[in-house]
């Protein structure tokens, strides 16, 4: 057997046909398709199809136990050389398969990331993942969907499957998963086309924004413990950084982090002496923002590490331009369309009910561009607000459902991912007009 895809499936029979099919549609001489049933009511069916000669289908049930488990069901069954992992509402396109194992035979790389689009509200967004190694890009943040990933089978279960702990709690597994291997030696090829389709539903786990940087708080200080007891040598202290600073900033937890920052005193930088400078004037800005006594301990850790860190000498040159984010600041603004800034900004001047949709490190900036501009929001919009009178920056921090509309004049979107999709959701509620817009459409 060549390949084993394992779909995993909840609640979401209506989806199965459709990954189902654009399974059958992949040119790979033996393929097995496992769909793992974790519970649902009423139990899945596999819809009636014509299943091609070359793939073997089986359907797989299990009480309810969360997405990893069901496929670490599916790869204890699993027989194929590879994996690959697909969720019951996302698609792989036509070539995926065959351009990815093609990819892998020849390298010495492990496992193979290809290309995708995701569907956000009515806009496709397209990505191909660029870094230099794969534990570097982990270390940045999640680089690709899972069913963008193809794997050994003996990697798959060298590191024991996904993480069923409370390290993830059902989110982030498979970044969990993929940052372990990569701890564990394995190295990846990427293949700059597109192959998989990936539908970020509205309702879906990846949408709660919480819970996504609780679990990804908790699988980074997991593998910074990991690199720091075995003394990893080909992780660079910049990397660590950098990664640590945009979840920090984007979480607003600070506290975590402030524990296991003296901990990085003896790993080197294997960076230029101008990306070491680059970074300290980041963490300088940032320093001089902060509010929080958590927050400004946080980047005053961080200036004393920079300031100690031992460069490594062989390094005189900047990294390549492939590096996932290295090369660029990670805690940047957003990319502003010049024009467009100026008139939100001054629309936003004499706006008398302006509310900033956002929490976290854009938001942070557009708070701070705001008050020196001496306009104060009314508060904040988000999806995950709770009912209990949160705030956020001393100012009310609402969902949308709680704000009538006659008390929303304007609106600024605090996001770069979820720009497009927050616009969709004002739209439906006839809100568009109130939208400041900063980017270009």
């Amino acid at each position: 057997m060549d390949l084993s895809i394992i779909i995993t499936v909840y609640n979401q029979q209506h989806y199965l046909e459709r990954a189902l099919l654009s399974c059958f549609q992949q040119h790979v001489e033996a393929l097995e398709i496992i769909v793992v049933d974790d519970g649902s009511v009423p139990s899945i069916t596999l819809p009636l199809l014509d299943v091609p000669e070359h793939v073997t289908l089986r359907l797989l049930s299990k009480c309810n136990g969360g997405v990893a488990s069901a496929r670490n069901m599916g790869i204890r069954e699993a027989q194929g050389r590879f994996i690959k992992f697909l969720d019951c509402d996302d698609e792989l396109l036509p070539e995926c398969c065959a351009l990815q194992l093609s990819s892998l035979e020849p390298s010495r790389a492990e496992l193979s990331i290809i290309g995708y689009k995701v569907l956000q509200a009515d806009k496709w967004i397209k990505g191909v993942p660029k870094f230099d190694t794969l534990l570097q890009a982990l270390f940045q943040g999640n680089v690709a969907p899972l069913h963008s990933f193809m794997y050994r089978t003996k990697d798959v279960r060298m590191v024991g499957g996904f993480d069923e702990t409370e390290r993830t709690l059902q989110a982030m597994e498979d970044y969990d998963f993929n940052f372990r291997l990569a701890l564990a030696g394995v190295d990846a090829v990427t293949v700059h086309q597109t192959g998989v389709l990936y539908h970020r539903l509205a309702n879906s786990r990846s949408s709660n924004t919480r819970k996504i940087h609780d679990a990804n708080v908790r699988i980074l200080l997991n593998a910074i413990e990991i690199v720091v007891s075995t003394k990893a040598a080909q992780v660079c202290l910049l990397d660590v950084l950098q990664g640590m600073s945009l979840l920090a900033v984007q979480s607003q937890d600070f506290y975590s982090f402030i524990k296991i920052l003296p901990s990085l005193s003896q790993m080197t930088i294997a960076s230029s002496k101008l990306m070491v400078s680059k970074f300290l004037l980041q963490v300088q800005s940032r320093f001089e923002l902060a509010k929080q006594v958590d927050e400004k301990e946080f980047w005053m850790l961080q200036k004393q590490l920079l300031s100690e860190a031992k460069l490594d000498s062989l390094q005189t040159l900047s990294p390549p331009g492939y590096a996932l984010r290295p090369a660029s600041p990670p805690l940047a603004a957003h990319y502003f369309d010049g024009v467009l800034l100026a008139k939100a900004l001054a629309k936003a001047s004499g706006s008398k009910a302006l509310w900033l949709w956002g929490t976290g490190m854009w938001a942070d900036y557009w708070l701070a561009m705001l008050e020196s501009f001496g306009v104060q929001p009314v508060g904040f919009i988000d999806s995950f607000a709770s009912d209990n009178g949160t705030t956020y920056k001393g100012l009310p921090c609402l969902e949308l459902s709680k704000v009538p509309d006659h008390m929303i004049e304007h609106v600024i979107i605090c996001s770069r991912d979820s720009y497009f999709t927050i616009m969709h959701v004002l739209s439906e509620r006839q809100l568009e007009s109130r939208i400041l817009h900063y980017v270009t459409m």
